[in-house]
């Protein structure tokens, strides 16, 4: 990563499905969203005309070329499948090197617990700007990923992600937003955590109701909140299985594609410092419909910071 300079994006992924709890596939998402981004390639005929800008047909937002020359694809971060324990201390001193030399991780998983070793080594490189920051994490998931404990488990499987990440030193429950959940059952404890720790849920109800735009906005304001920057990670299972079957722990009654789109565009806004997108398992979705869909997503949120100016 000798490469990375102060304001990077560093692209990152993380092949790693060892604590998935239900099919596997995901430690071929980083492969599958890459490939899955080469579609935008051939949205790209403008340059063959020299032009130099190119226009969003539903928002006419403008995307100027060439683009900024801050886009760093890092390769895979180290794993060992089926060792959880040293693939994290891999994944947590990437992310802290990445973060460490002012570059925006964006990782690709991978099942959702990579975001745990994510997030400390995002962690350990705020500790080191300043003795006491404190950090905000939005959570956009179909699961609430708060498990505490399990027999098979025990306490480091993707379903406990964000339990872990809330017993962080920087972290309070207070600037912890959950965003999607659409679906099925959740044990007694994980819904009292969720509703008298002071965090906040917007479910696929509430986006239904109050609007992509302004969930987001309250998700921000919450987030954010006195906090020097923000993790962000979505679970690809938040859309809704006709438009993503491509993942392990599907549940129906998710967002459709347009509004992951939508979501992915108010992201934007959100003052975050990492961000990444899991479950994406490319071997349940012979179309390549799931990964094309995460690579279109990411490529929406980044395009404000790679367009040309």
């Amino acid at each position: 990563m000798e490469e990375l300079r102060e304001g990077d994006i560093a692209v990152a992924g993380i092949p790693f499905d060892t604590t998935c709890g239900s099919r596997q596939g995901a430690r071929f998402g980083p492969r599958g969203i890459r490939e899955g981004s080469l579609h935008f390639v051939y949205q790209m005929d403008a340059l063959n005309k020299g032009e130099k800008t190119m226009i969003n047909a539903v928002t006419g937002e403008e995307v100027r070329f060439p683009f900024r020359d801050i886009l760093r694809d890092t390769g895979d971060l180290t794993v060992y499948p089926a060792d959880v324990e040293h693939t994290s201390e891999c994944v947590r001193a990437g992310v802290e090197e990445m973060v460490s030399r002012g570059a925006f991780p964006v990782l690709l998983g991978g099942d959702h617990y990579v975001t745990f070793p994510a997030v400390e080594g995002f962690e350990r490189a705020w500790k080191k700007k300043k003795s006491d920051p404190r950090l905000g994490y939005i959570h956009i998931d179909s699961h609430l990923d708060l498990s505490d404990d399990t027999e098979v488990w025990g306490k480091h499987y993707h379903g406990s992600t964000a339990r872990r990440v809330s017993e962080l030193d920087s972290f309070s429950a207070e600037n912890m937003v959950w965003i999607g959940a659409s679906g099925g059952f959740v044990s007694r404890d994980r819904w009292d955590f969720l509703r008298n720790s002071g965090a906040v849920q917007f479910s696929v109800d509430d986006m239904n109701a109050l609007g992509i735009s302004e969930v987001v906005n309250r998700a921000v304001t919450r987030a954010s909140e006195g906090c020097d920057s923000v993790y962000v990670t979505i679970d690809i299972d938040v859309v809704d299985h006709a438009f993503a079957p491509g993942t392990g722990s599907y549940v129906y009654g998710g967002i459709p594609s347009f509004q992951f789109l939508q979501l992915m565009d108010g992201l934007r806004s959100v003052p975050a410092g990492a961000l990444d997108l899991v479950e994406v398992a490319p071997p349940l979705d012979p179309t390549g419909t799931t990964s094309r869909l995460a690579a279109t997503g990411l490529i929406r949120f980044l395009l404000p910071k790679i367009s040309g100016r």
